[in-house]
């Protein structure tokens, strides 16, 4: 662990209103009012008060720049963040890297059983055990390895995170069902230098994907190169000062920069965003080194998945969400962006468009 100082700024308190439960951070989401969820079966638990939003490492880190909060950052934020933007090229690209991901064609089912019923099954364990089931239609077996954080950071949570983020990467090529038999099962009950230079490593691994991933391996290789020369204590302070930068603003288009943007070059649909390096905002030509990004296109920093649950032969349609989905606010001070995952059963009414508020935070 390493805490520096970037500006000279007084730190402030934070001053919006904040939560304290799951059901504040998921209810909020476009997709669970969207697939008509209601019921929220097992989440990762809450620690202290939070902030909901839809992309918390970017939004969080955005807040902070802007309102003179403290940051705190785990590799395993960084890491997964960048896998959420891989599973939108994957999902936008699905046919295209077809060969390159998976052996078959079309949707493999698979089944993960465990026993208990639809209120005391461990789904994030479940969620674990389907990476297992994907190795062997994977061209690269040692793929769910990759994707999984594996920090001194790490938790139970992040690593469920990271599966569920590996399930919804993959949706186009998997389909993932639950089954539960009745029964009494087996219970069993910050960071490193090495754990950046890790990212660092895997990060190339994108550039076989071709394309655009080469392009992001590149502005991500410096970003992440940044991370592990300030845990080594060689702190390029000018590098954390540019880690937002706002444009725009008033009755116009507001836009970020810095960064921070690396982490948003993907929209949720997959397609390229990064390529953006200039805008013109009120006749003003403003230039980036990093990509310049509308905030109404800040992509959601979490992914979600269709998982059939089958409770002892009586089937359930549920989603499941994995990611950044709310940050911590520590002292009223520090933002700490969250890692979480959820299991919600699609028992609700679909609203109509209309209702929706697709975007907080």
């Amino acid at each position: 662990m390493t805490t520096f100082a970037v500006s000279p700024v007084q730190v402030e308190n934070y001053r919006r209103n904040l939560c304290e439960q799951n059901d504040d951070m998921l209810t909020r989401l476009k997709e669970f009012k969207k697939e008509g969820c209601k019921e929220i079966l097992q989440a990762t638990p809450i620690k202290g008060v939070f902030a909901p939003t839809n992309s918390a490492f970017v939004l969080g880190a955005i807040e902070a720049y802007n309102q003179h909060h403290n940051l705190v950052i785990r590799p395993d934020d960084v890491w997964l963040a960048i896998m959420i933007q891989f599973g939108f090229f994957v999902n936008g690209n699905a046919e295209t890297l077809r060969e390159a991901l998976v052996k078959h064609q079309g949707q493999k089912e698979l089944t993960v059983t465990e026993f208990g019923s639809l209120y005391t099954v461990d789904y994030g364990k479940m969620a674990a055990e389907m990476i297992g089931k994907m190795e062997e239609h994977l061209v690269d077996p040692s793929l769910g390895e990759w994707i999984l954080p594996s920090f001194s950071t790490t938790t139970d949570h992040d690593r469920i995170v990271g599966s569920v983020v590996m399930m919804a990467s993959m949706k186009k090529y998997f389909k993932y069902k639950f089954e539960l038999c009745c029964g009494i099962p087996n219970v069993t009950l910050l960071g490193t230098v090495q754990d950046w230079e890790t990212i660092r490593s895997r990060v190339d691994y994108l550039k076989r994907f071709g394309g655009h991933m080469v392009e992001w391996v590149e502005m991500l290789s410096g970003v992440i190169d940044q991370f592990v020369a300030s845990a080594k204590g060689a702190v390029d302070v000018d590098f954390w000062q540019r880690i937002c930068h706002n444009i725009g603003g008033g009755s116009g288009p507001r836009y970020i920069s810095g960064w921070i943007s690396v982490f948003c070059v993907f929209d949720e649909e997959g397609h390229w965003q990064g390529s953006t390096k200039s805008v013109t905002n009120w006749g003003r030509v403003t230039e980036s080194e990093f990509p310049i990004i509308n905030t109404n296109d800040i992509p959601a920093g979490y992914l979600t998945v269709d998982v059939l649950i089958d409770d002892n032969g009586a089937e359930h349609k549920s989603l499941m969400f994995a990611g950044h989905m709310s940050y911590q606010v520590e002292d009223k001070k520090t933002i700490i962006p969250t890692l979480s995952w959820a299991i919600v059963l699609k028992n609700g009414e679909v609203p109509s468009d209309s209702s929706m508020d697709e975007r907080f935070g």
